[in-house]
């Protein structure tokens, strides 16, 4: 499909409709292959790696260690900065997520 772009001085130039984020309606009739299964994708990969590193008695090891020294430690207490709080927040989801990678692995 091609449809017409204006640019400077209000000459025309065609362009190709390429995918779905393509400006405009013409984006959203574009004609796109189904999406991948999650199985088939890369963070599906990705997830099944961080499965197979925290099978191991290292891996099990390790995520105890970051379980105790993050998640079971105080966020922010009184007196403290916010922004320590926030900067602690960001530890945890880091170690939930490989959490949860693990955990979509399995599913």
């Amino acid at each position: 499909m091609r449809v017409f772009l204006f640019i400077d001085q209000g000459k025309k130039k065609m362009a190709d409709v390429i995918d779905i984020n393509t400006a405009g309606w013409d984006g959203v009739n574009a004609e796109s292959p189904n999406p991948l299964e999650y199985s088939q994708t890369k963070e599906a990969e990705i997830d099944r790696s961080v499965a197979r590193v925290l099978e191991s008695e290292d891996g099990q090891r390790m995520m105890e260690w970051l379980t105790d020294a993050y998640l079971h430690q105080p966020a922010w207490a009184p007196g403290y900065s916010t922004d320590y709080g926030f900067f602690r927040e960001g530890q945890n989801t880091l170690v939930r997520e490989i959490q949860n990678k693990a955990n979509r692995a399995k599913e």
